[in-house]
This record gives structure tokens, C-alpha cells and sequence, in this order.
């Protein structure tokens, strides 16, 4: 069954006018080579995949802005490349690309110089395009920056340079940041240097790091400078929770969620339960995965009252409005597409706790085969059908669970009313009528 996730509104991100974003180029690698040589230009490339909603995010949101196109159609040829197709496949396993989109830049010639990735604001992306220029006015290649840090790796001011030139092609620093941070004053360590080196770094950041320790140790100060605090200890947090699912260690894992247990938990990015079902998932331990996926439902997710949603979908709201006082949707002339992004901004919060219940739902339907497991399922597929009450993928994960729980009526009755619901032209009609034609033969709606 189809694991269905709305795409956050675009109101959140549309804070310029859509016109003349990125053009991008067309033809093979090769081709492009011969015309960023031809103009003298540095390549700008995309690695995207046509299923990632960020990578979908970046093509319709951000990749059309003006201010986005001037900075890029002026100083790159511009390319995107599917990581999933011909030479793209090739492109992601030689640049070791893990996420999407990946943006690579490379010179003329077709060597790489700056890496970054993720879906980010306009603003952001113009950041990598300017940074990715200064990276490719210094001349001194990374090979003979190798060389020299054989000879000067107890410099700290040569170390500081050279952690910068590895973040902007996107290499991890944690040794070396750890290596600085020793070779410097104590007086030194809350420095303008290494707030930037947190900025740049903190996403690699692990619980057993000296750059942890001391983001723990000057924590007030650095809240003055970074104001992302507890948000980089989190990272540490969970990227060691990383490193203990890879190894199956859970003694380091309990080590991990002790310092997470000390950290103030307003604003951060994830609840206790939910680390513990990233842990158990890639340990692929189902049972466990799924008590703290029951934990996370009931205890937090369940729990959410109507009133508190309804408080922070007038939140967006407000938002919503503020952006459309301030002409940020000025260049959008179809009153059709502003009237959609309002109805959509009404029911964010709504949108977004249904969509988590639907997705953990929909994983228990197809793993497990506990029923009290099922029983908890059909209750919070109900419950994201009272917050999305006309979304028929939610529908459909709701008639699936009636109907492995033995519900065979009620399940078919649910599944035809989704099929109401979808659009003719949806190719989830097909899945769906797929569905039914097996509920009525009394077979199995999920797989073995």
C-alpha cells in the first residue's frame, strides 16, 4: 500500500515573486563541458530524484524565483541530473551523494570544487551559489592542501583554513574539529571561528566529541552567537543514536538518551519515542520498533487536543496573511491558486499530525500481525481521518486496517468511498480497485 505524505504548503517558502528562475541546460555531461569551457563559466548541478519531496519542493518553489535566477544563470551553466537514471546513477555513486538534492559545482574543466545539499530557503541557496564562487577564486587545490596539513597539522591557523576548505566541499571535520579546539585557549573556544565552525559543522557533531563538550560547557554564551543550541546537541544526540544502531549498541545508545533526557525538550526536532524507533527500524528489530512506535502514538501524538490544533492552524494562518499583506504573493495572479494555499494554510497542524499517524498506521498494516498492534493502528487511522476527513489515501490505510482486523464489511464500504474520492485521471484508482477486487475475494491486502 502507498505510503502518502502532503507536501508542507508552499506559503511557508514563497517570499519572492516566480519569474525567471534557473534555466537549466539539456544534453549529455559531455556537452555541457564543451559549453561551460566555450563560456568560461563554473557548472552548477543538481542530483535530484523524482520521488523526494524536497528535490520537488526545490523545483517549484525555489528554482523558479527571479532573485534565485540571476544568481545562478549569471555565473554557471546550469544542469540537473536524475539520480536514478543513465549517468545519473553513475554521477551519485562517483561524488558519494547520501541525500537530496546534492548540489555540485565544478569547474570548466569538470572538477569538483564546492558540495551542499537539502532543500533550503532562496536566500540560502544564493548563500551556496556566492560561497561556492569564493571556494572557486582560491586556487590552492585540495590535493596540495593534503600535502601541506602532513606538514602543518599542529598549526591552528593552517588547521582553521583548511576545516573551512573541507566543509565547502562538504567533507565531515568532527576529527579535526576536535583536533582545533584542543590547540586553542580555553579562552579561544567560544571565538567568532568556532561559532562559525559549529555553524558549519555542528550537523556532524557526536555525544563523545570535545566540540560537544564544549557546546555543553558554554552553552550560554553560545546561545548569545549560535541560537540553534540545543538544536546542534540534538544533532550529536541523534547522530550518535546513529553510530549505536550501525554497531547494535545499546549500552551507547542508553548513554545517548541520558544526555538527551538533560537537554530542555521545548522545540526539539524529535520526541524521546521517536529516536528509539529510528534505532530499533535500522537495527531492524520490528517488535521494539513498534512498542515505542505504540508509545509515540498514544503518548504524544493522540494526546494532541482539537483545541491545540486549531490554535496553531490560526497560527499559520496569521502567517499566511502577514505574507499576503506584504506582497510576497504579489507575482501570483491566479486568485485560484491563492484561494488553495489559504484553504491549505487553514490546516497545516491538521495536515501534518494526520499524515504522521497515517504513515505508522499504514507501516503496522504491513508488518504487523499482533492484534492489539492493529486494534492501536485502527485507532489513530481513525483519529487522522477526523483531523483529514476527505483525504482518500488516509481512507484507504483506514479500509486496510477494517479489513486485516477481520472487518471485511466496513473495510469495503471505506475503500469505495476513497475511490470516490480520487480525481479520474489519479492513478491511485488503479491501486485501489486493485484493493477491492481482492477484499471482495477475501485475499490478502498486504504483502508476506
Amino acid at each position: 500500500m502507498k505510503k502518502f505524505l502532503f507536501i508542507i504548503p508552499a506559503f511557508l517558502y514563497a517570499l519572492f515573486g516566480f519569474s525567471q528562475g534557473i534555466v537549466f541546460e539539456h544534453g549529455t555531461w559531455k556537452e555541457l563541458l564543451a559549453k561551460a569551457q566555450q563560456a568560461n563559466k563554473p557548472i552548477f548541478v543538481e542530483l535530484y530524484k523524482s520521488s523526494s519531496d524536497s528535490c520537488l519542493h526545490m523545483a517549484e518553489q525555489i528554482f523558479p524565483i527571479k532573485a534565485v535566477g540571476k544568481a545562478y544563470n549569471e555565473n554557471f551553466i546550469c544542469y540537473q541530473i536524475d539520480a536514478e537514471k543513465d549517468e545519473g546513477v553513475n554521477f551519485a555513486k562517483l561524488y558519494e551523494v547520501k541525500s537530496y538534492p546534492t548540489y555540485l559545482f565544478f569547474d570548466a574543466d569538470g572538477s569538483i570544487f564546492c558540495k551542499a545539499s537539502k532543500a533550503m530557503s532562496a536566500n540560502n541557496l544564493i548563500g551556496v551559489s556566492d560561497q561556492a564562487l569564493a571556494i572557486m577564486y582560491d586556487s590552492k587545490p585540495m590535493d596540495v592542501l593534503e600535502k601541506d596539513y602532513a606538514i602543518k597539522k599542529d598549526d591552528p591557523a593552517f588547521l582553521k583554513w583548511y576545516i573551512w576548505k573541507r566543509s565547502n566541499i562538504g567533507l565531515s571535520n568532527a576529527f579535526l574539529f576536535d583536533k582545533y579546539l584542543k590547540l586553542i585557549p580555553e579562552e579561544e573556544r567560544t571565538s567568532a571561528t568556532v561559532v562559525g565552525m559549529y555553524k558549519k559543522d555542528g550537523k556532524y557533531l557526536r555525544i563523545n566529541s570535545l566540540a560537544f563538550e564544549n557546546l555543553q560547557k558554554y552553552c550560554s554564551t553560545f546561545d548569545k552567537t549560535l541560537g540553534v543550541v540545543n538544536i546542534l546537541l540534538f544533532n550529536g544526540i541523534k547522530n550518535t543514536i546513529g553510530d549505536a544502531a550501525s554497531s547494535k549498541d545499546e549500552q551507547l545508545l542508553g548513554i545517548a538518551m541520558s544526555v538527551y533526557d538533560q537537554l530542555p525538550q521545548e522545540g526539539l526536532p524529535m520526541q524521546k519515542e521517536e529516536l528509539f524507533m529510528m534505532y530499533y527500524k535500522e537495527t531492524g528489530e520490528t517488535d521494539k520498533y513498534l512498542k515505542h512506535t505504540a508509545r509515540f502514538c498514544n503518548k504524544y501524538l493522540m494526546k494532541i487536543s482539537n483545541d491545540t490544533i486549531e490554535l496553531r492552524n490560526k497560527a499559520n494562518m496569521a502567517m499566511f496573511n502577514q505574507m499576503i499583506e506584504s506582497g510576497a504573493f504579489s507575482s501570483i495572479k491566479d486568485i485560484g491558486i491563492i484561494a488553495k494555499l489559504k484553504e491549505q494554510a487553514a490546516h497545516t497542524e491538521s495536515i501534518k499530525i494526520s499524515n504522521e499517524l497515517n504513515r505508522i498506521s499504514s507501516e503496522v498494516f504491513e508488518s504487523s500481525s499482533d492484534k492489539k498492534m492493529l486494534n492501536n493502528a485502527l485507532k489513530w487511522s481513525e483519529r487522522s481521518l477526523e483531523l483529514s476527513p476527505d483525504n482518500f489515501q488516509l481512507m484507504e490505510t483506514y479500509a486496510n486496517l477494517l479489513y486485516k482486523t477481520g472487518q471485511k464489511k466496513k473495510a469495503i464500504a471505506k475503500e469505495e468511498e476513497a475511490l470516490k474520492k480520487v480525481p479520474q485521471i489519479d492513478a491511485s484508482r488503479y491501486r485501489i480497485e486493485e484493493t477491492l477486487v481482492k477484499m471482495n475475494a477475501g485475499e490478502k491486502t498486504w504483502k508476506e
